[in-house]
């Protein structure tokens, strides 16, 4: 049985000319679904009937010396093969690093907006990278132009006023008993606050959700994948336009107001079923970073550390 997908709901297919095929085996050795296996005789056998199919990772015909296997099907050809950079084309660990550390979030751009073909190459380059999933169960957004970004930007606010109107002191005393308290912190402490602020920002004419951004990428996913697939595209995304010149921030609050509404969901062409997961807003700097600040993860063990939050 294929793994099914929102858009991929057949296997795919793999073919062996066996004319340039020398049974390296090197593709039987990669094939996560053992749909590739090197049979006794030393031939390559193509077994369909594996229990998920050809995942159409692409793994067996990117390893092949003689590009004797071909993939197709679930979003993938041969087509799509293209030659690897050579290693010292590739960023370095101490290049990426570097990237990394510079990068910090820009809540202040100038006027200048991105063109579409640089939101375009960052999208590429984002669907480029590792994920756990194929890309084609997440999708992206791009709204372009301030006043695109603003029209969106209060149809959230005007989201979360509605939300304010339900959640009262009452209404919290009443729910308190049902919810852990981790989760009740989390709502009374942050995301009410937040959508005050949002609110009141607005009324006074500023914007505190998207930071009058030039251009926003929305990203969101089929139910068939987590939100985490779509947070680590929004993620490559991030680092992509870096790289690129561009300043951006996550933004986690836009997601749950749009995906409670379903003409905005439509107007913004998310299909039918997935759910917005995060946004990223992204425009020129209109300051500059001088210096990077070293950061730790709450823990690290296993690794013969003891590294503990600092703060």
């Amino acid at each position: 049985m294929p793994v099914i997908h929102s858009v991929h709901r057949t296997a795919g297919t793999v073919t062996i000319d066996n004319s340039t095929c020398t049974h390296c085996g090197e593709c039987t050795s990669i094939c996560p679904t053992e749909v590739l296996r090197l049979a006794d005789d030393g031939s390559i056998r193509v077994h369909a009937d594996s229990m998920f199919g050809c995942i159409a990772c692409g793994h067996c015909m990117m390893v092949c010396p003689n590009e004797s296997v071909r993939v197709a099907g679930r979003g993938i050809s041969p087509s799509d093969l293209v030659p690897l950079s050579l290693p010292e084309e590739r960023s370095s660990g101490k290049q990426l690093t570097a990237l990394m550390q510079a990068r910090r979030s820009v809540r202040r751009f100038n006027e200048e907006v991105p063109s579409l073909e640089l939101l375009q190459q960052i999208v590429e380059m984002a669907a480029s990278g590792p994920m756990g999933i194929p890309p084609w169960d997440v999708g992206c957004v791009a709204v372009r132009g301030r006043d695109q970004v603003q029209s969106l930007a209060g149809d959230i606010v005007s989201g979360y006023k509605g939300l304010l109107t339900i959640i009262k002191p009452w209404f919290l005393a009443v729910i308190r008993p049902f919810m852990k308290k981790t989760s009740f912190e989390k709502m009374s402490g942050f995301i009410i606050p937040l959508a005050k602020s949002y609110v009141e920002g607005r009324s006074r004419g500023r914007d505190l959700l998207f930071y009058d951004a030039p251009a926003v990428l929305l990203f969101h996913h089929s139910l068939y994948v987590d939100a985490s697939e779509a947070m680590i595209a929004c993620t490559y995304a991030m680092l992509a336009a870096e790289s690129l010149g561009l300043g951006t921030t996550m933004i986690g609050a836009a997601a749950p107001i749009i995906s409670r509404n379903r003409s905005l969901c439509q107007r913004l062409g998310i299909p039918d079923g997935n759910k917005p997961a995060i946004a990223l807003i992204i425009g020129y700097p209109a300051v500059r970073f001088r210096r990077s600040i070293t950061r730790h993860f709450a823990s690290v063990s296993g690794l013969g550390l003891n590294i503990m939050n600092r703060l």
